[in-house]
């Protein structure tokens, strides 16, 4: 199964840190979960009234609050409190690089999987819906696509994703684009390995 050789690569890779003294701490999940045999990411698309990245799509997460006890527990908080899935559901593979927004945050990513199907409970202040996306769509050539970001002087050019209508740019790009740059370095949709790995239940 590929949460398997996910779970048992991230369970060891070491991600590339930043040390920084002006930007705010952040941290995102990127759920993965099977349907039908198909491997998805979970995507939401945040609020009109979120102070930040109004409308845009990202993964679940926010900004690491004091009781948090680690960058991993924020992602963990976060998910729960923007979607609904409580943490004894979710199963951390590790992390992925950090990667820094245009709008001063830090962000550590971290990979992990949830059940499906599953209740989820959205918040409406944070949340507009969920976005599910096959993982292998990420692949496919047509689904990369030129972008450009105005950042009040001059447009910049973005790694973005344009897959059904759906348009995936910024830090949340950036990180997906990493998932599957190591996903094809290490071969990790391959069949699987004979190590078992039993997701949080």
């Amino acid at each position: 199964m590929p949460l398997e050789r996910l779970a048992n690569f991230f369970s060891t890779y070491q991600p590339e840190t930043k040390v920084s003294t002006d930007t705010v701490r952040a941290a995102v999940l990127c759920p993965l979960y099977i349907e039908k045999g198909v491997l998805k990411m979970l995507f939401i698309k945040r609020s009109q009234t979120v102070k930040a990245h109004k409308g845009e799509i990202s993964f679940p997460g926010g900004v690491r609050e004091t009781r948090d006890f680690s960058l991993e527990a924020t992602s963990i908080r976060e998910t729960e409190e923007e979607i609904g899935v409580k943490e004894s559901d979710i199963t951390i593979f590790g992390g992925l690089d950090e990667v820094n927004t245009t709008t001063g945050f830090l962000v550590s990513p971290f990979i992990g999987a949830i059940p499906h199907p599953y209740p989820f409970k959205l918040s409406p202040d944070e949340v507009e819906s969920l976005i599910s996306i096959a993982v292998g769509d990420f692949f496919e050539p047509r689904n990369k696509v030129d972008f450009y970001y105005f950042n009040g002087r001059s447009l910049q050019p973005q790694l973005a994703f344009n897959i059904d209508g759906h348009i995936i740019w910024g830090a949340t790009a950036k990180i997906m684009w990493q998932f599957l740059e190591l996903s094809r370095e290490h071969d990790l949709f391959a069949k699987s390995t004979s190590q078992s790995f039993h997701l949080a239940s």
